[in-house]
């Protein structure tokens, strides 16, 4: 997203969001918030303009953000 258009970045990513959970209910599988996080990345100008997030909406739900995200493999 662009530093000086946080809010127009993050409609996008919530409808493109939006239509990941679609093709998932579409082919028989379930996005599961209660075992997801977000994490902002990105210029240290996007950060500064994102530093007021305190969470994402992510295929339909308010996800909070994390400090850093735990990938188990």
């Amino acid at each position: 997203m662009r530093a000086n258009n946080t809010a127009a970045g993050l409609s996008t990513f919530a409808a493109l969001t939006a239509d990941v959970k679609l093709w998932f209910m579409q082919n028989g599988l379930q996005l599961n918030p209660d075992k997801s996080e977000t994490l902002v990345m990105g210029t240290a100008n996007q950060l500064r303009a994102a530093s007021s997030l305190t969470s994402v909406k992510v295929a339909g739900v308010d996800m909070p953000l994390a400090d850093d995200i735990k990938v188990f493999v």
